[in-house]
């Protein structure tokens, strides 16, 4: 299937199955973008990143990460979320270089509804 979507650098999203999913239910899955992996989920407030690791830093492909999901939630509609921000770079990132706004010390919001 082809995608209706295409990233900077020509990047499937991939949802495999969570061995996790005894633990978090269905809602949080993993994903796989290039050399990014991590936990995602949807619910009635937004698509919410939990975690976001690059295997190859500076490679780019975190901006298609980004990319994936904020296609995701204009096209459905909702915000996007990234929860637990443990890394204080990455909040400081998220917040200026990405346009997310801080919810709490942990928590970012980007505000996609229309």
């Amino acid at each position: 299937m082809e995608n209706s979507f295409i990233t900077t650098h020509n990047l499937d999203f991939e949802a495999p199955e969570s061995p996790y999913s005894f633990l978090f239910g269905d809602e949080t899955k993993l994903f796989r973008i290039g050399t990014c992996t991590g936990q995602w989920g949807c619910n009635k407030n937004g698509y919410y990143i939990l975690s976001v690791i690059n295997d190859e830093p500076g490679n780019g492909h975190l901006n298609d990460v980004f990319e994936w999901f904020e296609f995701s939630s204009k096209r459905d509609n909702k915000n996007l979320l990234v929860l637990e921000c443990m890394n204080n770079r990455f909040y400081n990132h998220l917040i200026s270089k990405r346009g997310f706004n801080p919810i709490d010390k942990n928590n970012v919001i980007k505000i996609l509804i229309n």
